[in-house]
């Protein structure tokens, strides 16, 4: 079965990273695409090959060649599309994170259910080559018994010029969060993916710097269902950018410095192992592989819905935590 894909939202990540990867893989082709200014959304169509273009959502789920929706809108919109494409039977990719926050991520979990359609949460991270070297070496006990995880991304960055792309960002109501909700999920999510649950969190999220309403700085430590714990750090006030996910265990240390640029180093009985492995060209393409498999021969996706929940969960928790100054449980 080849999955014949509708884009909701035409924007920057449907342009550089998830909209190639729909017409690029073997099995999915790109059918139509939905933004409300039409004329983008017909620009987009004729620069990446769909055969139609749409302004309002409800014509593109009524497109009976689609039986696959990419979301990939502001967060403040997955949770609406995500049930509406699941109600008109169409299988779902949606963007990270998952939704405004848990309870919204529990109805699309279940909606997609009840239909008997998929739910892939986009965190494509999970695919990077580098990420699967780390679990391949966890699974080996390289660095024995995992003792902490620490996350250290910063940055620059500030949405709150209205001319600016990614304005939205910078608004709660849409964005739903600042930087730990917005790139700090991905890491999050890789913690989940390598390491396992999170139970309990405690957090500082503030607005240090920038000018906008959504946290700039967010410092939040985790106590993990293993017994390990978690520590990480997102910054939007911090000009010299650091991307560092590293693992510290009772026989030695992983340190993907930087991630996204795929420098990995493993540290064991004085001896370091060094691994060059960047990421693939267009982000979304394993996604897209996983997802194309999971519809035609059942293999797990990557991220399922009941998967994606789980990073919701903790930046809720850490949301919650900062203002009551407790620390908070994450329960499903």
């Amino acid at each position: 079965m080849t999955l014949r894909w509708g884009i909701i939202g035409c924007g920057d990540v449907a342009e550089h990273k998830g909209g190639p990867a729909l017409y690029g893989v073997e099995g999915s082709e790109l059918v139509a695409v939905m933004r409300r200014d039409a004329a983008k959304a017909e620009d987009f169509a004729k620069r990446h090959g769909a055969k139609r273009w749409y302004s309002k959502v409800e014509e593109l789920l009524n497109d009976p060649e689609i039986n696959a929706v990419y979301v990939a809108t502001p967060v403040h919109l997955h949770h609406t599309y995500t049930i509406q494409a699941a109600e008109a039977g169409k299988h779902v990719m949606c963007e990270k994170p998952m939704a405004m926050n848990a309870q919204q991520s529990r109805e699309m979990i279940a909606a997609c259910r009840e239909n008997g359609v998929k739910l892939m949460i986009a965190y494509y991270r999970r695919t990077y080559s580098i990420v699967q070297k780390m679990r391949q070496l966890l699974e080996e006990g390289i660095v024995g018994e995992p003792m902490l995880a620490r996350i250290n991304l910063t940055g620059y960055y500030n949405p709150g010029d209205p001319n600016a792309p990614g304005e939205w960002r910078g608004d709660p109501a849409i964005s739903g969060g600042g930087v730990m909700f917005d790139v700090g999920s991905h890491r999050l999510d890789i913690m989940v993916y390598l390491l396992g649950e999170v139970e309990r969190v405690t957090a500082f999220t503030e607005t240090l710097h920038c000018g906008y309403q959504v946290e700039d700085s967010a410092v939040v430590a985790m106590k993990l269902a293993n017994g390990m714990h978690g520590l990480a750090n997102f910054n939007w006030n911090v000009k010299n950018s650091s991307d560092e996910f590293e693992i510290y265990g009772t026989e030695g240390k992983i340190l993907a410095r930087p991630l996204d640029g795929g420098h990995l180093e493993v540290h064991r009985d004085k001896q370091v192992g060094i691994f060059e492995l960047p990421p693939p060209k267009i982000s979304h393409w394993g996604l897209v592989e996983n997802f194309v498999r999971a519809v035609n021969e059942g293999t797990p996706l990557l991220c399922s819905g009941e998967k994606g929940i789980k990073t919701n969960l903790i930046m809720e928790a850490a949301y919650r935590s900062a203002k009551t100054g407790k620390v908070e449980k994450t329960s499903v």
